[in-house]
């Protein structure tokens, strides 16, 4: 598909390219300041602990194939190349923000991952939250919100500062200020004439996990949504291709291969739900007088895979379907990714039936062997649709 995306909002989105560089200048500056460094992998992490208590928060290399070979050293062959993929970039030394992290935050959002943090641990100290997997259950929310005051206790016994509700409040505005403006830039995309393109959009979105200084972020975040306000009409109606809602595992740069071939054959990926995408900044973190409640609870309102059941991912894919005007969906999973791999056919059987559009599943990995077969599968699908 050719980019319709205006050369001002090309232009515009060239700071977010540079934020890479910005926070690892940031991490290198923070031993001298004594600010401490968290690595984290996965949406569960509450990042405003960490910056209530000075941290920075990063999030840590994991979408790419050129560490793989080494995690297999260690690792089976027969594991998600997500989990093969962080392990190899911390074991190799390839990942900048792992070797700047003085701690490494992990979850158990998987059998995987879990035995990854163990090997983890060899090679920085690693604090390991422990997740429910029944979301909705009173039990379930006091499990985890004993596993977010174990976080802090942690967080404060390496920085050596008290966490405070008002400290916790004030980060919780940053991030829901941040997300907000996310979800204002990412909402244009339901526009007939999307502004820009899906690989873009998660360029942008992605670009959170290094923005180490929130209110200049927002700033960015801001010129951004003026200039395509600026430059697009609000009613312009030129077609574009097929309409695609893009879900299923954590999606990022080196491992945007479907939303590439999707794009490149005239489709328009005009909202994603997975991990780098909506999923984790469509809700608010209520303000509360206890805020390390408040803090728990949203994030076991992420609605991800791990959960049993999980109605809330299913509810948002309702409603993504319908805001973005989607004709059709693609669920990309990993390979031996249980968890999205077998939640699949109830996400499909939800949204054939109660929306009436057909469902991609795409199973793939971080190597372009498979490239040109799943080509001819979505080639196949945009043209049916």
């Amino acid at each position: 598909m050719k980019s319709t995306t205006h050369p001002d909002i090309i232009a515009s989105l060239k700071p977010f390219t540079l934020l890479s560089e910005t926070c690892q200048r940031h991490l290198a500056e923070a031993p001298e300041n004594g600010i401490k460094v968290a690595g984290i992998y996965c949406a569960f992490a509450p990042e405003e602990l960490m910056r209530a208590a000075g941290m920075i928060p990063v999030t840590l290399c994991g979408k790419d194939e050129a560490p793989i070979a080494a995690a297999e050293t260690e690792l089976p062959a027969a594991l998600c190349p997500l989990i093969k993929s962080s392990y190899g970039f911390a074991l190799s030394g390839t990942c900048p923000y792992f070797a700047a992290a003085d701690v490494i935050i992990g979850e158990t959002t998987c059998d995987g991952k879990k035995k990854m943090f163990e090997r983890m641990a060899n090679l920085k100290p690693v604090h390991v939250m422990q997740l429910p997997y029944a979301a909705e259950s009173e039990s379930a929310k006091e499990f985890w919100r004993s596993e977010v005051n174990r976080l802090k206790e942690f967080i404060e016994e390496q920085t050596g500062h008290t966490i405070t509700d008002e400290a916790l409040a004030a980060q919780a505005d940053l991030i829901n200020a941040r997300n907000q403006k996310l979800m204002e830039i990412a909402n244009l995309m339901a526009r007939p004439l999307p502004p820009m393109t899906g690989k873009e959009m998660l360029m942008v979105m992605e670009s959170r996990n290094v923005a180490v200084d929130i209110p200049a972020y927002i700033d960015m975040l801001d010129e951004l949504l003026k200039t395509i306000r600026k430059v697009t009409p609000k009613d312009a109606t030129h077609s574009v291709g097929p309409r695609i809602l893009l879900t299923g595992c954590p999606m990022g740069s080196g491992s945007d291969k479907v939303l590439k071939i999707i794009e490149e054959l005239g489709g328009q990926v005009v909202a994603q739900e997975h991990c780098g995408g909506l999923k984790s900044i469509f809700r608010h973190i209520e303000k509360e007088s206890d805020m390390l409640t408040a803090l728990a609870d949203h994030y076991l309102g992420t609605p991800c895979a791990c959960m049993s059941p999980n109605i809330k991912r299913l509810e948002f894919l309702l409603s993504l379907v319908r805001q973005f005007h989607a004709d059709a969906v693609v669920d990309a999973t990993l390979q031996n990714c249980h968890p999205y791999t077998v939640e699949h056919t109830t996400v499909a059987e939800t949204l054939e039936n109660q929306c009436g559009i057909p469902v991609l599943h795409v199973n793939t990995g971080y190597s372009p062997s498979d490239t040109e077969q799943i080509r001819v599968r979505v080639e196949a699908f945009l043209e049916m649709v």
